[in-house]
């Protein structure tokens, strides 16, 4: 392979020519229905490869490139889609001095949905050969709707008095003079664009659905979302608004009506692109193909190599994980040793005979596998109410039998954490189902831990005819996850209070993934709930900002207690992704309770504070080691 060339290089849709070529449908999300929809979804997880992939624009090279004509752009496809990106730097100088931002805000976006629009009829003026006269009708009356004193009935032009619609509004924003421009005629965003739509129909002599799409929604002030909101609101066909935006991007539900919001499901379809795993892994193999293929089209790749991304990253291999292991390592002989003792104390507690116990050491000790050893060490170490006698282990273990069977299932994963950090080894990530739990739903994620697998197998041997090796795979895992939390993490709002939470609270996964004396009774934590009608503003604050950057992900309760005491309304995992950092679970199966103190410590952006609730955490556990890495250490990123 060439390293020159890597298929999962591209990962941003705004940085990729020919999107449309890598496009994978998300199953059953748009339609022609008049029901707007509000995509959530955090950065990378798709929202505006689905939306820019069906604005007119993109479905117009598509059908280019595959030799049809112009007008199957409206004959075969359900609906018109106009790409809009909130330009945030501009919208976000709306205020101060001016005192009619509001429709100032609502014609600069009408203006950008126009001009969408008059390329769109410039394009089929040609193609389609649009009445003369009528098209003149059609620019006459809009033109003269914005600018009154400067009306045309020439498209050009129009486009060109457009330009300096939003040039006047540049100048307000910036706090310039605008003596010298041509002054528009504020509009009404809805009226406006709907009058423009059902013209353009009638131009054309179509029954189109025009479906607006509305990106990084969850930029704009909040005045400005009550605006998109009325527009969401009173969406009627032929015109219909659908807004993507971060968890926790809608700032207000309110409209400009002091008596109206908006509501899901009687106003928009909400929609998460946390879709169902299954599905999820079937877009990621498409997704994968796709881009095989176009480096094939690009002769990059070489004919011969196979199409599908699982040849490549293989599936996870506990026996794989387990071959690294040295048996005769001295954490491991101690536990081997450790374990002949407890067998002959609680089999002597029960009054086993001498021969019986030398049995019971022979079979659940010197020849029984390693995994299994550890099952038995971790089951007798502590009597809990569950701890099965000698004699039940012996026998279940020697009829291998649906008891023992659900030991080992439930708590394998968990076992090989321990046996790793008493081997002095790193936990492995590697195999399509594991790299697609990394990527938590986000499908950059499992793009950029491809990248790097292909650029590390690139630079050992690696060619298109083999698949990846689990090395090469678990070092990219662990390259992405390091980047992640070093690089990324502090650049986002309240940054530096998530960097240290995360540290922290990866620290605590990790020390109890890897207690020694653990019973594994329960599997891997690796999210936690807390009493959260009980937090501050300031907590929901940097809560809100872990959740719409994808650090945490929110969750129903996996277990709701019962008691009243414990009014648990979500469970928050921490980001999978950073698991190869920090040697822990990608799998949801345990969480833990943190109460509001320790959590405002933790998310205090004070490292002393953080380790201090770390501290607190493990009060009652002190004879725990602890040998988790310093993320605040130098870091020497590859």
């Amino acid at each position: 392979m060439s390293i020159q060339y890597n298929p999962f290089k591209e990962n941003r849709a705004e940085q990729m020519h020919e999107l449309w070529k890598y496009y994978v449908p998300f199953p059953g999300f748009l339609d022609n229905a008049g029901k707007p929809i509000v995509v959530e979804g955090g950065r990378g997880s798709g929202k505006t490869m689905i939306f820019k992939c069906n604005s007119w624009k993109e479905k117009l090279a598509e059908i280019k490139k595959n030799g049809c004509s112009f007008a199957d752009l409206f004959d075969k496809n359900r609906f018109i889609g106009i790409y809009y990106r909130v330009d945030t730097p501009f919208v976000s100088l709306m205020n101060g001095r001016a005192e009619n931002w509001d429709s100032i805000f609502q014609t600069y976006f009408t203006v950008c949905i126009l001009e969408d629009l008059l390329e769109l009829i410039t394009i089929a003026n040609t193609e389609l050969q649009i009445d003369g006269l009528r098209l003149s009708s059609f620019v006459k009356i809009f033109s003269e709707k914005l600018f009154p004193e400067n009306s045309t009935d020439s498209i050009s032009d129009f486009l060109r008095l457009t330009d300096k619609c939003l040039d006047y509004i540049e100048n307000i924003v910036n706090g310039e003079s605008c003596e010298a421009l041509m002054k528009p005629r504020y509009v009404i965003a809805n009226r406006f664009i709907a009058d423009v739509c059902i013209e353009f129909n009638k131009l054309i002599d179509r029954d189109i659905v025009f479906k607006i799409f509305i990106d990084e929604y969850e930029t704009l002030q909040i005045e400005q979302q009550k605006i998109i909101n009325t527009l969401i609101k009173h969406s009627t066909i032929p015109v219909i608004y659908n807004i993507g935006l971060k968890p926790k991007g809608m700032k207000t539900n309110k409209t400009v009506s002091e008596t109206e919001i908006i509501e899901s499901p009687h106003d928009y379809e909400e929609i998460a692109l946390a879709i169902d795993t299954d599905e999820y892994k079937k877009i990621l193999r498409e997704i994968c193909i796709k881009r095989i293929v176009l480096g094939k089209e690009k002769e990059a790749i070489p004919e011969c190599a196979r199409n599908d991304i699982e040849f490549y990253l293989g599936q996870y291999s506990i026996e794989y994980e387990m071959s690294k292991i040295k048996k005769d390592n001295t954490e491991m002989l101690n536990m081997i040793a450790e374990l002949k003792e407890l067998i002959k104390a609680r089999a002597t507690e029960d009054n086993a005979s001498e021969k019986q116990i030398m049995d019971y050491i022979t079979e659940l000790c010197d020849d029984a596998p390693i995994l299994n050893k550890r099952l038995h060490y971790a089951l007798i170490c502590t009597k809990t109410t569950s701890t099965p006698s000698i004699e039940e282990l012996f026998d279940a273990y020697k009829n291998n039998s649906k008891r023992y069977q659900d030991w080992i299932h439930n708590r394998k994963m968990g076992i090989l954490f321990l046996l790793m950090k008493e081997s002095k080894l790193e936990k492995m990530y590697f195999g399509f189902d594991v790299f697609a739990a990394l990527s938590s739903n986000v499908v950059r994620y499992f793009l950029e831990l491809c990248e790097q697998a292909f650029r590390f197998g690139s630079l050992e041997t690696f060619d298109w005819s083999m698949p990846l090796l689990p090395e090469i795979q678990d070092e990219a895992a662990k390259y992405v996850s390091k980047y992640k939390i070093v690089r990324d993490v502090p650049t986002y709002p309240f940054g530096k209070e998530l960097r240290i939470f995360v540290q922290y609270l990866g620290k605590i996964f990790y020390r109890l993934h890897t207690d020694k004396k653990s019973t594994v009774g329960e599997p891997e934590p690796n999210h936690f709930s807390t009493r959260d009608l009980s937090l501050t503003d300031q907590l929901r604050s940097v809560l809100s900002s872990a959740i719409m950057w994808n650090v945490l992900q929110e969750g129903e309760p996996t277990k709701r207690k019962q008691s009243k005491l414990s009014p648990e309304t979500t469970d928050y995992y921490l980001n999978k992704i950073y698991a190869p950092y920090f040697n822990i679970s990608y799998r949801n199966k345990r969480k833990i309770q943190l109460d509001i103190s320790l959590l405002e410590n933790l998310m205090s952006g004070n490292e002393k504070n953080a380790e201090k609730a770390y501290d607190l955490y493990f009060r009652d556990s002190p004879d725990m080691e602890d040998k988790q890495m310093n993320l605040f250490e130098k870091e020497n990123m590859q």
